[in-house]
């Protein structure tokens, strides 16, 4: 039987009509997408609107990886081990100890593989990840043009994920302007906590159960210099780090943080967020 894909069901639905209805539903009130006053509206603009070259290649993990590489070449880069759209087609016996596999076209999947890790496993856990993702389908156009394939790159945490700390980087017209870190990812404790450049707690929250207080990251300057590098020719962008041993590692570009779903509050926040992005420096991209 063949699988009714989100996107067919969707199909006959202009996507205007769907990110209005999303948003509604979401916040409890409609969005102004064409005259964005808030931030969550100004990303359903971007969602609705931009349609560049510009920002067409920022959802594929490959492409973003050799834009990290090429514009900041001191940055750590995670290495492609493998890259294919058949797993049988993977040599698991080539691959180092611990590894990670994950679709170059989509985001918040991730399996953890070893040397005892088989293809048949393989093939079991990533059924359907080649698939169209379900965010192109409500309008979160880039990943449209990602290529589909899965790509393996090295395990850099020491608990499969567990003890991974994200850092991200909220970039407007080139200036980092507040961040998050994010802990516990893969688990139950997952928690985030929002902070200024300078480390100042700021009272915001997003619907992630906060964290505890944790200390000033050794790299924060370097991660900062990198983010604003990375987000720069953008009006927007999130910037994703690792920190390991005190080193920077780069993680993704997202140019939808959350679909535009996020309920940043206070309700000031959002608005707030969204003038950082709508009042531009002259000759800046909006």
């Amino acid at each position: 039987m063949m699988r009714t894909t989100l996107r067919q069901l969707l199909g006959p639905i202009p996507d205007p009509l769907v990110r209005h209805v999303m948003y509604r539903r979401r916040f409890g009130r409609w969005g102004d997408f064409r005259r964005p006053t808030r931030f969550t509206e100004a990303l359903t603009r971007r969602m609705l609107a931009e349609r560049t070259q510009q920002i067409a290649w920022t959802c594929d993990k490959t492409r973003m990886k050799e834009f990290a590489a090429r514009t900041c070449p001191q940055l750590q880069v995670p290495a492609t081990l493998w890259r294919g759209r058949e797993v049988d087609d993977l040599d698991v016996s080539d691959l180092p100890e611990r590894w990670v596999i994950k679709p170059n076209h989509a985001s918040g999947m991730v399996a953890f593989g070893d040397r005892s890790t088989t293809v048949k496993e393989l093939r079991g856990i990533t059924r359907g990840w080649l698939r169209t993702y379900d965010r192109a389908a409500l309008g979160e156009w880039a990943y449209r043009w990602a290529d589909h394939s899965l790509i393996v790159e090295p395990d850099l945490s020491r608990d499969r994920g567990r003890d991974l700390v994200d850092y991200k980087f909220y970039v407007f017209h080139g200036r980092v302007k507040m961040l998050h870190r994010s802990s516990g990812r893969f688990t139950a404790d997952h928690g985030e906590r929002f902070y200024s450049p300078d480390w100042r707690i700021l009272d915001l929250y997003n619907g992630v159960t906060q964290e505890p207080v944790a200390p000033r990251p050794t790299s924060l300057a370097e991660m900062i210099a990198h983010a604003e590098a990375l987000g720069g020719g953008f009006g927007f962008m999130r910037v994703d780090f690792y920190e390991i041993d005190g080193v920077p590692w780069f993680g993704e570009l997202t140019p939808y943080p959350s679909g535009g779903m996020d309920p940043f509050e206070p309700e000031e926040v959002d608005l707030e967020m969204g003038r950082w992005w709508m009042d531009a420096p002259e000759g800046s991209l909006r």
